[in-house]
C-alpha cells in the first residue's frame, strides 16, 4: 500500500477533509493526484467516458483560494468525485451510455450534484454506464484483474474508486447496480430506502426502483454522503460550512439475520466460506446469528422484478427504440421488447406481489438490527460479455430496503469477496453505525495493484 501523504488519493474523504482544515492538503494537490492516477490507467481501466481535467484543476485551485481565506464551502470542499453519466453535471454532457439518444448538455445539474456541489465537491469527470443502465457490458475492467468484469451498471464509478482514481463516486441502483460493482470492486457500496435522495436530474431506468448510491471506500465516508444528499436532512451544511461532521461511531449489532435458503443455495464456494468466518467472528464478538426462512412472498420474487423492471424501461425507451432501433444494444432491446408486449394485469400483479413481500419483509426485519448475505454468488466472473448477476440484489430493490456491501476478503485468485448486509426501511443510521464496526472487525485493506 502507497503512503497517502505521498499519494493523498488513497485518503478517505474524512482523512482528507480534517487535513485540508489543518492546512496539510490541498484540493490541487489532492486533485492532481486522482488526475495522474487517471492518467496511468485509465487508458487500460476505462472507467472515464471524459475527464475534465482543466475545470477539476480549475475548481480544486478556487476551493484553496477560499481555504487560505477560511471560506470553506463545507465538508466535502475539495473532494474529488466521479459521477455515472446517467446523472446531470451543469454544462456536460449525460450520454447514458448509449447511441440510441444523443448526448444532451444540461443548464442546471441533477439534484445530487447540486448538493455535492454546494458542499464542495471537486468534479473529476462522468463515469461510464451501461447503456441505459442496464446489462449490456460496458468497456470498463476490473482494477483488480482486467479479464474479469467490472460489475455494472455503475461500473467505472466502482472501478474508478476502487482503483485510486477519485475519493468516491456516485451510482444509481435498478436491480444491483451498485452492490453487485461495489462488491467485485471491494469498496464500501450503500443504497439507502427507495425515495429518500431525489433523483431530478438522473436518466431513469424504471422508477419505482431506481435510487441513488455511493461508492467511497470507507463506512464512514458513506455515512457523510448519506447525510448529505438526503432528502430529510437535518444539517444544513450552508450554515456549517467550516464544520466537519463528528465522526462515526461504530456501534456493535446485537443480533444478525443469516439469510441462507436461496442465497447460500446459489452462491459458489468462496462466498459461502466467506460469510462462513465472518459469521464465526461475529459470533464470539457477542453477536446473535439467527436464522430462519425467507418469507412466502420471496418466491418468484425476482419474475416480479423483471416484470415491472421490463415494463418500465419499456415505457420510458419506447419512443426512441421505435424510431431508432439499431442503436440499442441486445439485452436492452430484449427488455424494451418483453416490455412493449406485456400485459397490464400482469403488472399489476407484480406490483400486488412487491407489497406483500414489503409488509413480510418489515416484519422479519422488525426485530434484527440487520440481515447478512453474500453481495453476490461468486467474486467478478472471468467474462467482459456479462456485468454479473443481480440475483442477490434486486430482492431489496423491488423491496426497497437499505443495502450496505462490505469487503470481506480476497479469495484464491486475488478477487474481492464482500458482505451485503439489509436493514428495515429508514434505518440507514443504524445500518451505516453497524457496518462501521463490522468493518473494523474486518479490516480488508487490500486494494488493486
Amino acid at each position: 500500500m502507497t503512503d497517502p501523504m505521498t499519494d493523498p488519493r488513497e485518503l478517505t474523504i474524512y482523512r482528507a477533509a480534517e487535513l485540508m482544515r489543518r492546512g496539510e492538503l490541498t484540493a490541487e494537490t489532492l486533485t492532481t493526484s486522482c488526475l495522474a492516477r487517471i492518467g496511468d490507467r485509465d487508458p487500460d481501466i476505462r472507467a472515464w467516458v471524459m475527464v475534465a481535467t482543466d475545470e477539476a484543476l480549475e475548481q480544486a485551485r478556487h476551493q484553496d483560494r477560499a481555504a487560505r481565506e477560511q471560506r470553506w464551502q463545507g465538508p466535502l470542499h475539495g473532494i474529488p468525485f466521479g459521477i455515472k453519466d446517467i446523472i446531470d453535471v451543469k454544462g456536460w454532457p449525460t450520454r447514458g451510455g448509449s447511441e440510441a439518444y444523443d448526448p444532451i448538455t444540461p443548464d442546471i445539474d441533477a439534484a445530487p450534484v447540486a448538493l455535492l456541489r454546494r458542499a464542495g465537491a471537486v468534479f473529476l469527470g462522468k463515469t461510464v454506464t451501461t447503456a441505459m443502465a442496464y446489462l449490456d457490458p460496458p468497456p470498463t475492467r476490473n482494477p483488480w484483474n482486467q479479464l474479469h468484469t467490472p460489475g455494472g451498471s455503475s461500473s467505472g464509478s466502482a472501478a474508478g474508486v476502487a482503483d485510486r482514481m477519485c475519493l468516491a463516486a456516485l451510482g444509481t441502483q435498478t436491480g444491483g447496480s451498485v452492490m453487485r460493482p461495489a462488491a467485485y470492486n471491494g469498496i464500501v457500496g450503500f443504497k439507502p430506502t427507495y425515495g429518500t435522495i431525489g433523483l431530478e436530474g438522473v436518466l431513469p431506468a424504471a422508477w419505482e426502483f431506481d435510487t441513488l448510491g455511493t461508492f467511497t471506500r470507507s463506512v464512514e465516508d458513506a455515512r457523510l454522503l448519506w447525510h448529505l444528499l438526503r432528502r430529510d436532512r437535518t444539517v444544513d451544511w450552508q450554515t456549517r460550512r467550516d464544520k466537519l461532521p463528528q465522526a462515526l461511531v461504530p456501534r456493535a449489532p446485537r443480533r444478525i439475520w443469516r439469510m441462507r435458503d436461496f442465497f447460500e443455495e446459489q452462491a459458489e464456494m468462496p462466498c459461502t466460506a466467506a460469510i462462513n468466518e465472518l459469521c464465526a467472528r461475529l459470533t464470539a464478538r457477542g453477536v446473535e446469528i439467527v436464522e430462519r426462512p425467507l418469507p412466502p412472498s420471496f418466491e418468484s420474487i425476482h419474475d416480479s422484478h423483471l416484470t415491472i423492471m421490463s415494463a418500465e424501461i419499456a415505457a420510458y425507451n419506447r419512443p426512441q427504440f421505435e424510431s431508432r432501433p439499431e442503436g440499442f444494444p441486445p439485452k436492452l432491446s430484449e427488455v424494451i421488447r418483453q416490455g412493449l408486449q406485456m400485459r397490464a394485469s400482469d403488472y399489476v400483479a407484480a406490483r400486488f406481489h412487491r407489497e406483500r413481500f414489503q409488509v413480510a419483509m418489515t416484519a422479519l426485519l422488525s426485530d434484527v438490527d440487520a440481515a447478512l448475505m453474500p453481495s453476490a454468488p461468486g467474486p467478478a466472473p472471468r467474462d467482459l460479455t456479462q456485468t454479473g448477476s443481480a440475483n442477490f440484489n434486486a430482492p431489496w430493490s423491488l423491496c426497497g430496503v437499505p443495502s450496505l456491501s462490505l469487503p470481506i476478503r480476497l479469495d484464491i485468485n486475488g478477487l474481492p469477496v464482500a458482505a451485503q448486509f439489509i436493514a428495515n426501511f429508514h434505518q440507514e443510521d443504524s445500518l451505516l453505525a453497524h457496518g462501521a464496526w463490522i468493518e473494523h472487525l474486518i479490516n480488508f485493506v487490500d486494494q488493486p495493484s
